[in-house]
């Protein structure tokens, strides 16, 4: 009898699991779009030959994933699509696994860096006049001896606001979020050095403004070579870092964390 109690959630979940299966087949199968309703807990589960309870499960989890919805005395439908769910879930995973601030940092890094090169090309004369604002905002700060993370990330957002592509851009926003959340972690990591920081932003604009590709993706690249040192050497300082706060920062507030 314990052997079989011990085997029963795990067959419960592969049922479920094979009901999500099903209900999304049954989706594609009879061309439903975002809104249609689809059939009783009931019918769904005739119609699929799955139990009810597996049934009821599987759109409550397909309902947490964000792919269907219920309206109250109508039943479950399907919602549009959306990215949103899975980029929440891939924050608090990262969140959860402190020693993938640097794989987080890379990701970013090749994904800046491509993009930037399809930026130079596009760019427009508004946005690149809001670029070169934001970056002379960097230096007076920078010279100052001011942080300017907020400019940081501003400038960061310009640049592919014009790209029409909201993925990118809230993938961008949620590493960002993870990385500030994550490096608040690293209470030891060296402070930035202000003018380098400014000057490599400023690099990347200049490769902008002559609509040079390959050198705007260099000097993306590069621009993340400082950070990248400073926080293997604080991972190699403090191995057990306490886990990040959610503020961003001992007092709550993002800080000294530009790119």
């Amino acid at each position: 009898m314990a052997r079989s109690a011990a085997i029963q959630p795990e067959a419960a979940e592969r049922l479920v699991d094979a009901a999500q299966r099903a209900i999304k087949q049954y989706i594609l199968d009879h061309h439903l779009r975002p809104g249609d309703s689809l059939p009783t807990e009931g019918q769904l589960a005739a119609a699929l030959g799955i139990g009810r309870n597996s049934v009821r499960e599987a759109v409550k989890a397909l309902e947490a994933l964000g792919a269907l919805g219920t309206r109250p005395g109508v039943g479950p439908f399907v919602r549009p699509f959306s990215f949103d769910p899975i980029l929440v879930n891939l924050a608090y995973s990262f969140q959860e696994q402190h020693d993938s601030i640097l794989d987080l940092l890379e990701v970013r890094r090749q994904l800046e860096g491509a993009f930037v090169e399809v930026v130079a090309a596009t760019a427009t004369p508004d946005q690149l006049r809001v670029l070169r604002s934001t970056v002379d905002r960097m230096g007076a700060r920078a010279a100052a001896g001011q942080g300017f993370t907020e400019e940081d990330r501003f400038f960061h957002q310009t640049l592919y606001r014009n790209l029409g592509n909201a993925l990118l851009r809230r993938l961008l926003g949620v590493f960002w979020e993870v990385y500030v959340r994550l490096r608040a972690g690293l209470p030891g990591i060296r402070p930035a050095d202000g003018v380098r920081s400014w000057e490599e932003h400023r690099r990347i604009l200049e490769a902008l403004e002559q609509g040079d590709g390959p050198g705007a993706r260099a000097a993306m690249l590069a621009s993340f070579g400082a950070i990248r040192d400073r926080l293997r050497e604080a991972q190699q300082a403090a191995p057990e870092a306490p886990r990040a706060a959610a503020g961003g920062g001992p007092d709550g507030a993002a800080r000294d964390v530009q790119s």
